[in-house]
């Protein structure tokens, strides 16, 4: 079988985040590093293909993978979730096709009145998840200036650009992969990043839900987590998941003992490489810290 390489990137806290999976005969971990960078993705409607910093960002990005000494020439970038807009909306379940998108596309600009569609793509996908004659609709939009940066920087690095997700979904896959014991149960995601805390719910390994908070201290994240167990079980009558995972640049063993405390379900942080075999060649240190590279890691996993 031959096999095939493929890197991704996530950005958190001014630093890119690279990850590197060899896909063979086993799955191999054969890159991670990081670096800084110039590039603030937060602030999407400043962001296109003609951004005076794009070759700034170009030359960063090709340092980082000189470093590592890449091998892939596809990459995949995981981008933060806080400039992209996310929402669950219930709709009737009797819509379909093109009524279902006219709805999708009305119900978004609602949220921005006063921002061209056009200068948005829309992701909508169904969650196994609902009552009566609603159905729950996974709704994500991301503006096409940032989708048109990151394809022209890809080029001029003369790779091919793989795919382009949301950081906080990426690590999903991480998590899957990770604990496939854990598949049948349910888990909750939090994900830590500067200002912000976003989370997850998945039921036998499918998102059935997705909410984000304000975040003013990494201490603030046991009452977050506690918020948001009590919003699932309000919402849905769902019940404590079997476990919380904790990924991100402030998250730590003592975090994870805060939140468990706090919210009397085992919580532990992410090991992205748990169920890869890591080249020893890998900084020690950043394997140690592999819950914040899992979303490079869980991109970098996908082959498709």
């Amino acid at each position: 079988m031959k096999s095939s390489h493929h890197v991704a990137v996530s950005f958190s806290k001014g630093q890119m985040l690279l990850a590197e999976v060899e896909h063979g005969k086993k799955i191999s971990l054969v890159a991670l590093g990081e670096r800084s960078s110039s590039m603030d993705f937060t602030h999407a409607t400043a962001i296109s293909a003609e951004h005076p910093q794009l070759y700034t960002f170009v030359y960063e990005l090709e340092e980082l993978i000189k470093q590592n000494r890449v091998h892939g020439k596809q990459i995949s970038f995981a981008l933060p979730t806080d400039p992209v807009f996310i929402n669950i909306i219930p709709v009737d379940a009797a819509l379909q096709g093109n009524d279902l998108t006219s709805y999708m596309q009305w119900e978004f600009e609602q949220y921005h009145p006063d921002a061209p569609l056009k200068d948005f793509i829309l992701t909508v996908h169904p969650l196994p998840w609902g009552k009566g004659k609603a159905k729950q609709m996974f709704l994500v939009s991301v503006r096409r200036g940032m989708i048109g940066f990151l394809k022209k920087a890809t080029t001029e690095l003369r790779l091919q650009l793989h795919l382009i997700d949301i950081d906080h979904f990426s690590t999903e896959k991480s998590l899957r992969f990770s604990y496939p014991e854990l598949a049948k149960d349910n888990l909750a995601l939090l994900g830590v990043r500067h200002g912000r805390v976003d989370g997850s719910l998945i039921v036998r390994g499918e998102l059935v839900d997705y909410r984000g908070y304000p975040l003013a201290s990494p201490d603030d994240l046991k009452k977050h987590a506690l918020a948001y167990l009590r919003y699932l079980k309000e919402k849905d009558g769902i019940e404590s998941p079997a476990k919380i995972f904790l990924y991100g640049i402030d998250v730590s063993s003592v975090i994870a003992s805060q939140v468990q405390r706090e919210t009397g379900v085992e919580t532990q942080t992410l090991d992205a490489v748990r169920n890869l075999s890591p080249s020893k060649k890998l900084y020690e240190q950043y394997v140690k810290e592999s819950s914040r590279f899992a979303p490079a890691i869980g991109l970098a996993l996908r082959t498709q």
